[in-house]
């Protein structure tokens, strides 16, 4: 078990101690009280002094009894919930000593417990021993078997949060013994939950699990409801553990639910079940998501003061600020939580905060002082026999030695972790410290080994991403930043020529998720809802919808208010948190849609063939890596059927390129003349390793990865200082292998679109018209009229035909009209503005006119990833199309990814924020040739010959020569199929 959810289990276990069914206690003054007797508790509970309440004694002697301890009790119960616990130990001794006046055995013994229990959640464990060893004593003495329980496992819970573990484990056994006696059903659930989390603690995950079961199954007997949701949230910190995220947030989920059926009055275990639902999101890397949760959590923590909680979602903030590069402001919050774990001398959180302090200053780059912090966190762990924060502490230091070639170090460390984290059961750090070891060997030369390594390393994240709690997002989210093993095994494989197999593991490393997603077909979560889930679901659309409705509208101002529209901002993107958020459970829910995910096959050498239609094509795959970048070259000789695949290594660092590509870009977006140099430098990087492979070629289809989805290769100067789409006509795709499905998908077709040829839309009415118009409007965020939108748009529908198109513009393009019609077009066209959310890039969307009161007019692209679309080509004539988060491995996450899972093969899109007018020009032209006949063949051109054509026409105008003009639009999927429009 990992020590994170160790950390919060120790909340959790602290109250697992208290059973309702043992001590008859209740979050209210008991009923069967006279109102009188709990005027009377309550009055005593607001006594500021001792002397106070002997006074309210003396004054109502006769009300002295056994009713008032049980309202005593009552009163106190919701003040431990809170964390009031100055409180609720004042008004817990005053019923001891109430109990001693009155001779009540009985009730002597239930208030020593409950006032040991107190004692023992303030972490003061002599005064908690000796107040239910005294409680012991009594019900010994007057033979009651069900306080004797309850003393006996509080007693044992004591011992267990001293880590005292076999002590504890004997006090549990005495007390179990006296349940299964008595048959009391809630009180053995309550006995194996605690007997669970310490055999978890020792390490004996199997038995714990085993015990929680054993738990649930008697809590659901008996009703006790309280101890479910106990039981629930410790079977999901094993779930979590294992990797298996879908199952342990289903269980967190109920667990949540039952507290908020019981009033949500336990705040501690609110607290937690919040915090262990921000960490499946974390695990699964929804960083979002993660902190929503965990800032809820410690606001929870900081209302009632419980510094243990606190540290601890400090230390978890910590971790997903690092998880987002912020390394900086996670050092801020690992500090907090070491400042906080010392403050309350918890030995086994200190070097938590150590670990993480040492890791976020790796990342900085300051090895010695990750070194140091490191060391030390290892050393406490070990001393603490941790074995759980050992493993991600020799996984820590793994990484650091790595990072300075210390590949033998590096070796001695990783081994190590390698083997706790099979002994305890932990697939995340295992295949963190296998790939390490792979690392390791392939820089020592020994790749038999290494291969092993990275192997096993492929096949645990594999296992993990199956489960993923929620949909294919969610599944892309979590498969970003764990690419290393099979970069890893590209590496060794080109250092031994094997390019081919090297090609494989390359494509296993990229669109795995959209793979998935077109090879299982459209599941849709929708069709598997029940009535209420559909409510739900469409009561979070609209809130969604209206929020941005308001948004837009105050936007649309001539004078936007500025905290308006921060406030507006702020609550879309909390009602987009919670509209993920249901969409995750809903998927949770319904786990029969995970089935429906397929698993498509990696691309052969003979496929590969099948896309390279004659030797004027090549297909160019990039892989790039932390240290350097490999160029995939699949060429086909002239006569020959096979395909020969060629790797050049280009030695560069991610950040380096990153830096290099968006410069350029930036140059290009911005018209500097001053690009040459920047274009001729990434042509001679990229490209003219294979220039050799490259003659003649005339057809390139492109793969890249990471930062390059972001450089117009088309724009690139050779060393002719000719651009490369004077060349070759260019195309990209997320993948080879996604390449094959979507050509396949469309072969697989049997029958055109039944609609309009063509379905476009543009210059959509956005409300009154009081904004200037530019003459060179950019199709951006400021959301002014695109008259050159309209008018391309209506050149469409003459180019078309009018009897064969379906144009829309003004009020007349509007977002309800394209979900009910797109669907059966053949080629879609958008001529509006596009709204980029670096952020939230499914978020990001194209501006129609609102129309139905039920859309807010912003075609978001999770909501075009819904729709079933049987067109053959898209075209989104907007600013900044192409773009949006790199996920790696998987390519582009935005209006591409959508439109592929949505059905359509090809979208043409764009780089940066286009200027109306050009946009105009290279569309039609770019439609015209579509249609013309091809210049050196009868049939019709391809997509990507077509746009080729349609560049190459605006870079002839000296007004529309820059890149600028012509290189902002790219073709993504399959540019190489022509498109002839149905007669």
């Amino acid at each position: 078990m990992s020590f994170t959810f160790r950390a919060s289990l120790y909340l959790l276990a602290l109250s697992l101690s208290f059973s309702p069914t043992l001590a008859q206690t209740q979050s209210v003054p008991n009923p069967t009280a006279s109102s009188e007797v709990n005027d009377l508790a309550a009055a005593l509970g607001a006594a500021a002094s001792e002397e106070e309440q002997e006074r309210l004694l003396a004054q109502k002697k006769v009300l002295v009894n056994s009713s008032l301890l049980a309202a005593l009790k009552a009163l106190a119960t919701p003040y431990v919930q809170k964390a009031d616990y100055a409180l609720a130990l004042r008004i817990s001794q005053l019923a001891v000593r109430i109990a001693e006046r009155i001779g009540d055995r009985v009730g002597l013994g239930n208030a020593l417990s409950y006032l040991g229990f107190i004692y023992d959640r303030q972490n003061l464990p002599a005064q908690a021993l000796d107040c239910l060893q005294k409680s012991l004593d009594i019900f010994e003495e007057v033979g009651d078997k069900r306080g004797k329980t309850l003393a006996l496992l509080r007693i044992g819970r004591t011992h267990q949060s001293q880590r005292r573990f076999h002590q504890a484990l004997e006090y549990y056994d005495k007390s179990m013994a006296i349940s299964l006696e008595t048959g009391d059903k809630s009180a053995t659930a309550m006995i194996f939950n605690n007997m669970g989390y310490t055999h978890g603690f020792l390490g004996n995950d199997e038995l714990a699990m085993e015990l929680y079961q054993k738990s649930r199954a008697l809590s659901e007997e008996s009703n006790d409801q309280e101890t479910l949701g106990l039981a629930l949230n410790n079977i999901a910190t094993l779930y979590i553990d294992s990797g298996r995220y879908a199952e342990a947030l289903e269980r967190l989920q109920r667990s949540l639910k039952i507290i908020e059926e019981m009033g949500g009055g336990d705040k501690i275990n609110l607290a937690i079940r919040l915090q262990n639902i921000g960490l499946v999101y974390s695990r699964q890397n929804r960083l979002d998501q993660a902190l929503a949760y965990s800032l809820r959590s410690l606001k929870i923590l900081e209302e009632i003061g419980d510094k243990f909680g606190i540290a601890n979602l400090q230390n978890n903030i910590g971790v997903i600020y690092k998880s987002q590069e912020l390394y900086e402001q996670a050092l801020e919050w690992f500090r907090k939580s070491l400042q906080g774990y010392e403050d309350i001398q918890l030995k086994w959180g200190i070097p938590r905060s150590l670990n993480n302090i040492g890791d976020a200053y790796r990342l900085l780059g300051r090895h010695d002082q990750a070194l140091e912090y490191l060391r030390k966190s290892l050393q406490l762990r070990e001393e603490n026999n941790d074995r759980f924060g050992i493993t991600k502490t020799l996984n820590n230091l793994g990484r650091l030695y790595q990072d300075q070639g210390r590949y033998a170090e590096t070796l001695e460390v990783s081994r190590r972790a390698a083997g706790l984290a099979e002994e305890i059961n932990s697939p995340e750090e295992l295949w963190n410290a296998r790939e390490r070891i792979g690392r390791a060997l392939l820089a020592m030369g020994q790749h038999a080994e290494a291969r092993q390594n990275f192997l096993a390393a492929i096949g645990a994240i594999d296992y993990l991403r199956h489960e993923v709690a929620g949909g294919g997002q969610q599944q892309q989210s979590y498969l970003e930043k764990k690419l290393s093993p099979w970069h890893g095994m590209i590496a060794l494989l080109v250092s031994q020529k094997e390019y081919a197999e090297a090609l494989t593991f390359a494509e296993q490393s990229k669109a795995r998720v959209l793979l998935d997603a077109l090879q299982a077909g459209r599941a849709s979560l929708s069709e598997s809802l029940s009535p209420q889930d559909r409510q739900s679901e469409e009561e979070h659309r609209l809130r969604l919808v209206s929020l941005n409705s308001r948004l837009t509208s105050e936007m649309r101002r001539d004078k936007p208010d500025r905290a308006r529209v921060t406030e507006l901002r702020e609550g879309v993107e909390k009602a987009r948190l919670e509209y993920e958020d249901l969409e995750i459970s809903l998927y949770v829910a319904h786990p029969e849609l995970k089935v429906q995910r397929g698993e498509a096959s990696i691309i052969k050498a003979e496929e590969l063939a099948a896309l390279l239609p004659d030797p004027t094509n090549a297909m160019l795959e990039y892989v790039v890596d932390d240290d350097q970048t490999n160029l995939f070259v699949i060429t086909k000789a002239v006569g020959q059927i096979e395909v020969e695949v060629q790797v050049f290594t280009i030695p560069i660092k991610r950040a380096e390129l990153a830096k290099q590509i968006e410069s350029f870009r930036v140059q290009l977006a911005g018209r500097d003349l001053g690009f040459r140099a920047s274009a001729h430098k990434l042509y001679d990087l990229l490209l003219k390793p294979a220039q050799a492979l490259l003659s003649g070629k005339s057809n390139l289809v492109i793969v890249p990865d990471d930062k390059l989805w972001d450089l117009p290769f088309q724009a690139l100067l050779n060393r002719d200082g000719r651009f490369m789409i004077q060349s070759s006509s260019i195309s990209y795709a997320p993948s080879l292998t996604v390449l094959r499905e979507m050509k396949a998908r469309r072969n697989r077709r049997k029958a055109e679109p039944s609609g309009p040829a063509l379905l476009a839309l543009g210059n959509p009415a956005l409300g009154k018209e009081t904004i200037e118009r530019a003459a060179l409007a950019a199709r951006d965020e400021k959301l002014t009229p695109l008259p050159e939108a309209e008018l391309e748009v209506k050149s469409l529908r003459q180019l078309y035909g009018v009897s064969r198109s379906k144009v829309y513009i003004g009020a007349e393009a509007r977002e309800d009209r394209v979900k009910t019609e797109a669907g059966q077009a053949g080629i879609l066209h958008f001529a509006t503005h596009g709204v980029l959310n670096n952020a939230s890039p499914m978020y990001s969307h194209l501006v129609l006119a609102q129309g139905d009161t039920n859309e807010d007019g912003l075609l978001e692209a999770w909501e075009l990833m819904r729709l079933d679309l049987k067109a053959d080509l898209a075209v989104l004539s907007a600013c900044e199309t192409a773009r949006g988060r790199f996920g790696e491995g998987e390519g582009v996450i935005g209006f591409t990814w959508a439109m592929f899972i949505a059905g359509v093969p090809s979208t043409v899109v764009s780089q940066w924020k286009v200027e109306s007018a050009s946009a105009r020009d290279l569309m039609l032209s770019f439609h015209r040739q579509l249609r013309a006949p091809h210049a050196s063949a009868k049939q019709k051109a391809t997509k990507a010959e077509a746009l080729r054509q349609a560049a190459l026409t605006l870079m002839k105008n000296p007004q529309t020569s820059h890149p600028f003009y012509w290189a902002g639009f790219v073709l993504v999927g399959d540019g190489n199929s022509a498109r002839t429009p149905r007669p």
